[in-house]
């Protein structure tokens, strides 16, 4: 025979319906309350260095482009959808270019890299395979230099953005390959 305690479970189904609630239970693994969060700083010395003379010298390019710190690399490159973007963002999605120099319409013009401290081996192999990916892109990819932030806009510019330009002209004009301008 089967021995249901119907009774029982009625009276603990209504009583759930209509008893006091019970106090809010705090989770053991309540992320807030285990690590309290705080603001954190973004840039270290050297980057905020590395930021305010970058500026200038994308003022000097790209006067209305726009100077980002700690991209991921996903943001800067398009891939082919043809292969898995899952798989490829699993291999790269914790890479991050230290600046990346913009122009008006968003499109990335110049990366910058700090220099990585030689005894550290993990992120030599991280910065090897950013550098493999941004290098096959084309796109202009810079070591930050200490020195470099006593130099001037237009020196900052040309060590920045390294291609030759013809007279006359204007970078944040948008211009499409083979077009006269």
């Amino acid at each position: 025979m089967l021995n249901l305690h119907l009774p029982r479970a009625v009276g603990a189904w209504l009583n759930s319906l209509t008893g006091p609630r019970p106090a809010r239970r705090t989770d053991a693994a309540d992320t807030v309350m285990h690590w309290p969060p705080t603001a954190a700083r973004v840039l270290v010395s050297a980057e905020r260095h590395a930021y305010k003379a970058l500026s200038l010298a994308l003022a000097h390019e790209h006067p209305k482009g726009f100077l980002l710190a700690h991209v991921p690399l996903h943001k800067l490159v398009k891939v082919p959808k043809q292969y898995s973007y899952r798989e490829w963002l699993s291999r790269t999605g914790l890479l991050t270019a230290d600046f990346a120099l913009c122009d008006e319409h968003g499109f990335v013009r110049a990366v910058v890299l700090m220099p990585v401290a030689e005894d550290n081996a993990r992120h030599a192999r991280k910065r090897e395979r950013l550098l493999r990916v941004l290098e096959a892109t084309e796109m202009p990819v810079t070591v930050w230099v200490r020195d470099w932030q006593n130099e001037t806009g237009e020196r900052l510019r040309q060590l920045v953005f390294p291609k030759v330009r013809a007279q006359g002209y204007y970078a944040d004009t948008p211009h499409t390959p083979n077009t006269p301008h």
